[in-house]
């Protein structure tokens, strides 16, 4: 089995910790600040996020959602 370069939203669900709360813009930072070559937008990644049972979604009023790690 070959070894193949995650995605880039593997990438970002790797750098958050479980229990960590994170925005969508931080993740984008995150993966900035380590060099990745393509970068998801903001809102694509919160999409994937909402629909992803590894995190929660704590807040969603007129400012950024927040998103919670729970695995």
């Amino acid at each position: 089995m070959t070894r193949t370069k995650p995605t880039n939203y593997e990438a970002a669900k790797r750098m958050v910790s479980v229990g960590e709360k994170v925005t969508a813009e931080n993740m984008v930072t995150r993966l900035i600040e380590s060099r990745r070559r393509e970068i998801p937008t903001k809102r694509s990644l919160s999409a994937k996020m909402k629909k992803d049972p590894d995190f929660v979604t704590i807040g969603a009023n007129r400012g950024p959602t927040i998103f919670q790690r729970i695995s």
